[in-house]
């Protein structure tokens, strides 16, 4: 009973209510909103809703540097259970990418139609541009504010779960439900293990390395079996 008395109170009513808000837009593709014959994805909203809550409430932290560190980056990333946190994403996507093209083209077909972007080898270098700020985005926002602001409520573990399965929830598109839930449940075991490396280093800039590598490679790999 204390211990969730003292959680309460080291969060403000602010960021209660944008966890709040975050969860609920989440679930916002879910509806279908056609603007010009394209499909509108609201889930957007979430990162960017994230990225203004972490910055307004950031005053209530500890320090001011907590949860994004840059500082600290360098000598956080150094550690070895970082790094196989980190690039285990790495391995996972490219082990995926390769299984689905030779056994199941349906999945990776539906993986890559929600990507907001053409995998043209022509294009890498605003593709690599893309896939270091967007990233950079969704980790202040899932990670820095909400996986942070989450733990002081629930606990590290479930914040950590939860924050996931959000994550996982705005990137939803759709399609054949089966094939739906293997690709959301890829991307929610991805952010597992970006939520892990925060959770090692209370930086977003370390699940930001490792959030962007494992797209970049991905796409890279891609480009390169011909998607």
């Amino acid at each position: 009973m204390n211990t969730v008395v003292e959680r309460k109170q080291k969060i403000s009513k602010a960021a209660v209510i944008f966890l709040i808000v975050m969860s609920v837009l989440s679930f916002a593709n879910f509806i279908r909103i056609e603007i010009g014959g394209n499909l509108l994805k609201l889930a957007g909203l979430v990162v960017i809703i994230g990225v203004v809550a972490f910055f307004v409430t950031r005053g209530k932290n500890d320090s001011k540097y907590e949860g994004l560190n840059i500082k600290k980056t360098f000598s956080q990333m150094k550690s070895k259970k970082v790094i196989i946190f980190a690039l285990i994403p790495v391995v996972l996507d490219v082990t995926q990418i390769c299984i689905e093209k030779a056994f199941f083209p349906e999945i990776l077909e539906h993986m890559v139609a929600r990507i907001p972007f053409e995998i043209n080898p022509a294009m890498i270098v605003p593709i690599v541009l893309e896939l270091l700020l967007v990233p950079l985005g969704e980790e202040i926002a899932l990670r820095a504010f909400y996986q942070k602001q989450m733990g002081k409520l629930t606990g590290l573990v479930p914040a950590l779960i939860i924050a996931s399965f959000i994550f996982a929830i705005g990137h939803f598109s759709y399609g054949n439900p089966a094939i739906v839930a293997v690709d959301l449940a890829g991307v929610f075991i991805d952010s597992i293990f970006f939520g892990l490396v925060f959770k090692e280093t209370d930086n977003a800039w370390c699940s930001w390395i490792s959030h962007s590598l494992a797209d970049i490679v991905a796409v890279v790999v891609m480009m390169i079996i011909k998607i």
